[in-house]
């Protein structure tokens, strides 16, 4: 079980992005301060929801956390992981841009705990960097590895993204050659979605800006599992990959439908059979902490049939499938009793496969993930 933190913070917003973030100002400083604030205020609060479950992992996401100081985000993890109850070791992870990470500030960093940074590459390309939005420079992707490196912190993820705006399977192919030159210990590769009242989704569908069609999604997709399996690494989520023993425990939460603490303005939870997610409104949030106590978007308790439809839902993405020992533990039924029509057809579409322990999806199942994850949706 874990901890997610959302820094709602961005140097720049980028044309793909819907998750919530904040542009910096002039203010900053003095936001970004009261809003630690009243991170530390609720995390206090769900410390006695929470009770002494042990946490295993913390992650720090965002918007772009490494824009705020290093020394007060250590701060933040140095506080967390003494308050909260997390093991003697747990995985602690931020994610960071390449323009906002400097050598000095991976080293507070990873002195406050801090053992995992996802890096957000998207791509080697400067021109397509340009065309979504990012503001760091190819070159400046080996300089943050190598700082990283330098203070420390080997357990690195390179984020990638293919069927961008006027990528080519070629600049696909580079990218990951030079993501591998990197010997990350993790690659995330993610197919560009165009998310709805985001500037890229606006220009395509006015015809202002192209992207690689489903076909072409594909191809860059195949190559990526074909070109990383092939060094080494390890296809254990659709868009996941890690060499031996360095998968993403926080985020194998998700895929397992496990609990976890969200904190922050726009971030998730799911305590105590309820998911709920904070108002994604920095200032609203803040007021709400002044006053005492949360303030959500939406928060709803989670039946008992809905948190099966979505161990399901989410299992099918991990490539070792769902256990129906596991699931008959948990829930005290089998997934047959419940989804067998689901399944059966599934299995005669090709898309999922029965080994007499596990349901897991096929190859071809991997390219219509969407497909799988529906048919479990009650």
């Amino acid at each position: 079980m874990g901890v997610y933190v959302h820094i709602p913070f961005c140097a720049q917003k980028c044309y793909y992005c819907d998750f919530y973030s904040v542009v910096v100002s002039e203010d900053f400083p003095t936001l970004a301060g009261n809003y630690l604030v009243s991170l530390r205020q609720e995390a206090l609060y769900y410390r006695k929801i929470w009770g002494e479950q042990p946490l295993d992992s913390l992650f720090i996401g965002g918007g772009t956390p490494s824009v705020i100081p290093p020394e007060e985000l250590a701060g933040l993890v140095s506080w967390l992981l003494k308050e909260l109850p997390f093991v003697a070791e747990p995985e602690v992870t931020m994610e960071a841009n390449p323009h906002s990470l400097t050598a000095a500030g991976v080293e507070v960093l990873s002195a406050a705990g801090v053992n995992r940074i996802s890096l957000g590459v998207q791509a080697f390309q400067n021109n397509l960097l340009k065309s979504i939005g990012r503001i760091h420079r190819a070159e400046q992707i080996g300089e943050s590895v190598e700082a990283l490196r330098k203070a420390g912190v080997d357990n690195i993820n390179l984020d990638l993204m293919f069927g961008l705006p006027g990528q080519r399977v070629q600049d696909w192919l580079n990218t990951l050659e030079s993501a591998l030159a990197l010997e990350p210990a993790h690659l995330s590769c993610y197919g560009l979605i165009l998310e709805e009242n985001t500037p890229m989704e606006k220009w395509v569908s006015e015809g202002l800006m192209e992207v690689p069609n489903d076909d072409g999604q594909a191809e860059m997709y195949e190559a990526a599992c074909r070109i990383l399996k092939g060094s080494g690494y390890e296809h254990y989520e659709i868009s996941n990959f890690a060499l031996p023993g360095k998968r993403s425990s926080h985020n194998l939460l998700y895929w397992q439908n496990k609990p976890f603490i969200g904190l922050g303005s726009g971030a998730t939870g799911y305590i105590g059979g309820n998911r709920y997610r904070n108002i994604p409104d920095l200032w609203r949030y803040m007021q709400s902490w002044h006053e005492g106590g949360p303030l959500y978007e939406d928060c709803d308790q989670v039946s008992v049939e809905r948190e099966m439809d979505e161990t399901m839902m989410v299992g099918m993405r991990l490539l070792a499938g769902v256990d129906e020992a596991s699931f008959c533990r948990r829930y005290g039924i089998s997934f047959w009793e419940l989804y067998q029509p689901a399944i059966n057809d599934l299995l005669a579409r090709g898309l999922v496969e029965w080994d007499g322990a596990k349901l897991r999806v096929t190859r071809l199942g991997l390219f219509l993930e969407n497909q799988v994850s529906a048919a479990f949706l009650r």
